[in-house]
């Protein structure tokens, strides 16, 4: 019956982490003005080179907030004992570190699975976003 319990969570978790991970995929294109007709006009030039940093840490938050969303259910589902411990997993796991899913409890190892799968398809789709924007610098 577990199985179930898991793959539940996962269906809910997967599409919510995409979900959110594409609202600020557009919040950052928005909020730093980087949409690809903005950046025709820029030239890659070490005056736009704060714009990779800028991007960097962006990307970082919302991949700390999909991590955040991850430790917070394992917190709450009881698989972890604290708030660090839950974060450990869940960073371990979506890095595909490997060592969170491995401490997770047995019943909850097939979602710790799951976010390393998440966590790998989304880090794909902030590649592919920077990668866009960078190339529509003008070199």
């Amino acid at each position: 019956m577990q199985v179930w319990k898991e793959l539940g969570a996962a269906a809910l978790m997967v599409p919510l982490a995409a979900f959110i991970h594409g609202l600020g995929l557009i919040a950052i294109t928005k909020l730093f003005g980087v949409e690809d007709e903005a950046l025709e006009h820029r030239a890659l030039d070490p005056r736009s080179f704060h714009l990779v940093g800028i991007l960097g840490l962006a990307l970082f938050g919302i991949h700390s907030g999909s991590i955040a969303m991850f430790g917070l259910f394992y917190l709450w589902v009881g698989a972890a004992r604290d708030l660090a411990e839950a974060l450990f997993y869940s960073v371990s796991c979506y890095t595909t570190a490997g060592a969170g899913a491995d401490r997770l409890p047995d019943e909850w190892k097939l979602l710790g699975g799951t976010e390393a799968l998440v966590g790998l398809l989304l880090v794909g789709w902030s590649t592919a976003y920077l990668v866009r924007k960078l190339e529509k610098l003008r070199t």
